[in-house]
């Protein structure tokens, strides 16, 4: 039955967009992994690990070509990124940055795959469902999200613990009226600061929101317009599928673009979420 659903596309798009799921409580929704997604991230990742140490092995002197020449032009890239948005040196920035571009690209990539295989492909080993992209899965950008964000704590607390703590109670209103010479005045900053506390933790809860959802949303609009493309294919006869395959050709085209857009976006506000975490205090 599994398979008979798969292959007929009966489910509809609601179907497919669910995820092989382990439950430790069925009444729980927040109590269970996404299978699917953690199988293929570990699986990209290992994949990528294992391009490296080969890539590593057969690098030469001289002009690169073929792979080596591919990457360094990357490598490039990312470094240019990272030094034109970094104030200071921080050796593992850019290989950081360089680690969440590829691996973020080459998970919005599994995208271009037919939206059905991974179904078609899960059904032949008993699966009901199998998504194959983990971006259009909440739970990764969130997570890498939530690295970042506490990447960008820890510097935070490290390089200037004292400024940060002021700006947590102080910014924007209270520093202003704590200096004031007044003391009803001081009294008032004094009551502005829980304000400014609340209004500095949504400002900075806002960056890992930011981050996970751009990626989220857009990747998993991609993936139902390929649905809705799928079934064109499917139940629109000679004329459908023809015109299906050459929006899906373009949707393609385009789709990788908006991969490769995202990825660098997450990049780069990963970079710039660091580098403000990094600048001196202004005095």
């Amino acid at each position: 039955m599994a398979e008979e659903g798969h292959s007929s596309g009966a489910g509809g798009i609601a179907d497919h967009l669910h995820y092989w799921s382990y439950k430790f409580d069925d009444s729980n929704p927040f109590m269970q992994i996404h299978l699917d997604t953690m199988l293929t991230t570990i699986l990209v990742a290992t994949g990528l690990v294992i391009f490296a140490k080969w890539l590593g092995g057969r690098l030469t002197d001289g002009a690169p070509t073929g792979a080596q020449n591919f990457m360094e032009s990357v490598v490039g890239f990312v470094d240019d990124t990272v030094k034109d948005n970094f104030p200071v040196h921080n050796p593992i920035i850019a290989p950081l940055a360089l680690t969440v571009f590829i691996f973020i690209f080459l998970l919005n990539c599994l995208d271009i795959l037919p939206a059905f295989l991974s179904g078609h492909i899960a059904g032949l080993f008993g699966l009901e469902h199998y998504r194959q992209v983990p971006t259009n899965d909440l739970n990764l950008p969130v997570a890498m999200a939530v690295s970042v964000f506490a990447m960008v704590l820890y510097y935070e607390f490290k390089l200037k613990p004292v400024h940060f703590c002021k700006e947590l109670l102080l910014q924007p209103f209270a520093s202003l009226l704590l200096e004031a010479k007044n003391p009803v005045v001081k009294l008032l900053g004094i009551l502005l600061i829980p304000l400014n506390l609340t209004l500095k933790i949504v400002e900075e809860l806002a960056k890992p929101l930011s981050l996970s959802f751009r990626l989220f949303g857009n990747m998993f609009a991609g993936e139902v317009i390929f649905l809705l493309i799928a079934f064109l294919l499917l139940g629109g006869g000679v004329v459908g599928m023809t015109a299906g395959f050459f929006v899906g050709i373009g949707w393609s085209i385009f789709h990788m673009f908006i991969g490769l857009l995202q990825a660098f976006i997450f990049m780069i506000l990963t970079v710039v979420y660091l580098s403000i975490a990094h600048q001196p205090p202004e005095h």
